[in-house]
């Protein structure tokens, strides 16, 4: 099961994904993921990825998730705030994660989504409200 929110004032991609995804939902995943991403035509955008409930991936999911991270990190992520209650599952996409963007520093491991949306909220305003008008920065 998933589901992909955009919420484009806030510049934030929500990907809420649990139990087992399998390839073909991995590419239905992908598709609507990239086509948040692609909203912010390349600018800077956060993601809050709640993981609670995902199991491991299998390597035909985990290939693809691996490429729609990658996707994201050239266009645009800044931060990705993980969410995860499975030990495994946690490795697992931090593995992945580190594949798509071997100096990983924008993955952050959070223990609950409550501390998920405070960092983002400081990443928010760290990257988007430094402009001298104090407005987004498209870039």
């Amino acid at each position: 099961m998933f589901e992909v929110t955009n919420d484009v004032s806030r510049r934030t991609i929500t990907a809420r994904m649990s139990g087992f995804m399998r390839p073909n939902e991995m590419r239905e995943f992908a598709t609507i993921y990239r086509k948040a991403t692609d909203s912010y035509s390349g600018g800077r955008h956060l993601v809050l990825a709640d993981m609670r409930g995902l199991k491991a991936l299998e390597p035909e999911s985990a290939t693809l998730f691996s490429d729609v991270i990658n996707h994201g990190r050239k266009n645009g992520c800044v931060m990705c705030a993980h969410v995860s209650d499975s030990t495994i599952a946690r490795l697992q996409t931090a593995r992945v994660a580190s594949e798509a963007s071997p100096n990983d520093d924008i993955t952050m491991d959070c223990v609950s989504l409550d501390e998920a949306h405070v960092q983002l909220a400081k990443a928010r305003s760290r990257f988007f409200l430094g402009s001298e008008h104090g407005t987004a920065q498209a870039r």
